[in-house]
C-alpha cells in the first residue's frame, strides 16, 4: 500500500542491515556498472554455478559455496546459460564480440574450478559463415555427451534473425545445425533434450505474431509446432518436459491490448495440444501485470515460476517468484525488491526443498544493475532483506531519525527533504509490505498499530530520499 503523510526532525542515525539466517539469504554482485545475472544451478557440492552478464571487462561466471560466498570467477564473454556437466565442469553459452563486429554464438567447456577446457564459436557451417552472426541463449549436455544450443542467427549486430538449434559432439564440434523461421525475427530462448531423444524449444516468432513451441527429432527435423497467434506478442522463454511426458511453458503475453505483458503458463500434452493455460497467477494487484521467465516443474507435480512484475508493457518492478500446484493454480507468491528495477531470470530447486534465485537488482549493491542471488526456504522466504557488501556500521548525519526503535507504534520524524520524504518498510522475510511518501519537506510519521494489518516483530525502514540510502531496525510490540 502506499500513503501520504507528514514528518519533522533532524537526526543522527547508524546503518544498519540484518544478519542472514539459515533457511535462507540475499547475496548482490557487480560494480558500478550494469551486471546481471541470467542463469543460476545448485551444483554437486550444493554451492552454486552463476552466469551472466557485464558491461564492462569483468568476470561472468561465478562459482559459490552453500551460503553465496564466493570461491572463484571466470571472465567470459555475455553468458546467458550455465550448466553443470556430467564431468564436474560447466557447459556456457552467450555471445561474444569480436573482431568483424559483430556477434558470435559460442560455447565455453570448463573444468569444475573454473578452468578452459575449449571454446568455440562461429557454429554457421554455410556458405556465408563469415557473415553470419548469432547469439546462444540456452545449452545442455545431451545424452550422448554432447551439447545442444539454441539462440537466434542475425547478419548484423543487435538484429534478430531465424531461429538457430545447433548439435556438437563432446568437444564442441559441430554436427548439425538447423535454421528455423520466415519473414521476420525468430528466436530460440530455451531447449531442453526430450525423452525420447528429440528436443524441445520455446521462443518467439515475430513472422507469427506468436510465442513459439517446436517438437524436433534427434536430428533437428520438426515433429510438431504450436504458436498461439491470438496471444499478442507473445513470448516463450522457458520450457520443461513434465512427469507426464507433456510440457510446460512460461513467458509473457500481451492479450488485452491495456498497454501491459502478462505472464502465462501453458501446459500441453506430449504432442503439443493445450490442456490448460494461466494468465497473471497470483498477480497481487488488477492493475499489474508481469513476465514469467524460468519454470521448473517441483516434486509434488507443481511448478516453480520467476519472473518480474511489470505494471507497463516493456517495464520492471519488482522480482516475481510464484508457486503454483500441478493444474497451474496458485499456491503462494513472493515480491522481492526496492524503489528501482528488480527481477528475475532463472530459478532452480535446492536439496533442501527451497529454492535459488538469480535475476539483477538496480535497488540494491553496488550501482546500475547488479547480479542479484536469493536463496529461499521452501515457501519462498528469504528471511533477511538484502545484504550489502559488509560494511562497518558508520553514524553519519541525517535528515531522519526515529525516537524510539522498539514499541508498539513506531515514530519518524524528517525534515528539511525539499521534494518530499520517500521510504519503503521490509518484514523480516525481506518482503515489501509497505511504503510511505510525504510531499511535505519536513513532519512526523507513525507506523505500526495504527495501521491494524502489521503482526509484531521485526521491520526493516530504508529511507530513499538520500544517497546513501539509510535502513533502521525497527520492533512491534503489543
Amino acid at each position: 500500500m502506499k500513503r501520504f503523510v507528514l514528518f519533522s526532525g533532524v537526526a543522527l542515525v547508524v546503518i544498519l542491515f540484518p544478519q542472514s539466517v539459515q533457511a535462507g539469504w540475499t547475496r548482490t554482485y557487480g560494480g558500478p556498472v550494469d551486471d546481471v545475472g541470467y542463469c543460476v544451478e545448485q551444483t554437486r557440492d550444493l554451492g552454486y554455478i552463476i552466469c551472466g552478464a557485464s558491461w564492462q571487462p569483468r568476470w561472468n561466471l561465478i562459482k559459490t559455496n552453500q551460503t553465496g560466498d564466493t570461491l572463484w570467477t571466470h571472465i567470459a564473454d555475455y553468458c546467458y546459460w550455465v550448466e553443470q556437466t556430467s564431468d564436474g565442469g560447466y557447459i556456457v553459452t552467450g555471445e561474444a564480440l569480436i573482431d568483424d563486429g559483430k556477434y558470435h554464438i559460442f560455447l565455453l567447456k570448463t573444468d569444475s574450478l573454473g578452468n578452459t577446457l575449449w571454446y568455440r564459436e562461429d557454429f554457421a557451417g554455410d556458405s556465408i559463415s563469415d557473415t553470419v552472426s548469432g547469439v546462444g541463449l540456452s545449452v545442455q549436455e545431451t545424452s550422448d555427451g554432447g551439447y545442444i544450443i539454441t539462440g537466434h542467427k542475425s547478419l548484423w549486430l543487435e538484429e534478430i534473425g531465424d531461429l538457430w538449434l545447433i548439435k556438437t559432439d563432446s568437444l564442441g564440434n559441430t554436427l548439425w545445425t538447423r535454421v528455423y523461421g520466415a519473414d521476420g525475427p525468430d528466436c530460440g530462448c530455451c531447449v531442453r533434450q526430450t525423452s525420447d531423444g528429440g528436443y524441445i524449444i520455446s521462443g518467439y516468432s515475430e513472422s507469427l505474431q506468436s510465442l513459439w513451441l517446436l517438437k524436433t527429432d534427434e536430428a533437428g527435423d520438426t515433429v510438431w509446432t504450436q504458436s498461439s497467434s491470438g496471444w499478442v506478442l507473445g513470448r516463450g522463454y522457458c520450457v520443461q518436459q513434465t512427469s507426464d511426458e507433456g510440457y510446460i511453458l512460461t513467458g509473457s503475453i500481451a492479450p488485452f491490448y491495456d498497454g501491459k505483458n502478462h505472464l502465462f503458463l501453458l501446459k500441453t500434452d506430449s504432442t503439443g495440444d493445450t490442456l490448460w493455460t494461466r494468465i497473471d497467477i497470483g498477480w497481487l494487484s488488477p492493475a499489474g501485470g508481469g513476465v514469467g521467465r524460468c519454470i521448473q516443474q517441483t516434486p509434488d507435480d507443481g511448478y516453480i515460476i520467476t519472473g518480474y512484475t511489470s505494471e507497463w508493457y516493456d517495464e520492471i518492478d519488482d522480482l516475481w517468484l510464484i508457486k503454483t500446484d500441478s493444474e497451474g493454480d496458485t499456491l503462494w507468491t513472493r515480491i522481492y525488491g526496492g524503489e528501482a528495477e528488480d527481477l528475475g531470470h532463472c530459478v532452480d530447486q535446492t536439496a533442501d526443498g527451497g529454492y535459488i534465485v538469480t535475476g539483477a537488482t538496480k535497488s540494491f549493491g553496488a550501482g546500475g544493475y547488479d547480479i542479484w542471488l536469493l536463496k529461499t526456504d521452501a515457501n519462498g522466504d528469504t528471511l533477511g532483506i538484502v545484504e550489502e557488501p559488509p560494511v562497518t556500521p558508520v553514524t553519519h548525519p541525517s535528515n531522519w531519525r526515529l525516537r524510539a526503535s522498539v514499541g508498539q507504534q513506531i515514530v519518524l520524524q524528517y525534515s528539511d527533504f525539499p521534494h518530499g520524504f520517500h521510504a519503503q518498510v521490509f518484514d523480516a522475510t525481506g518482503r515489501k509490505v509497505d511504503e510511505l511518501h510525504s510531499v511535505s519537506p519536513s513532519g512526523t510519521l507513525t507506523w505500526g498499530e495504527d495501521d491494524g494489518c502489521y503482526s509484531p516483530g521485526v521491520y526493516f525502514i530504508r529511507s530513499s530520499s538520500e544517497e546513501p540510502s539509510v535502513t533502521q531496525k525497527v520492533i512491534l510490540i503489543k
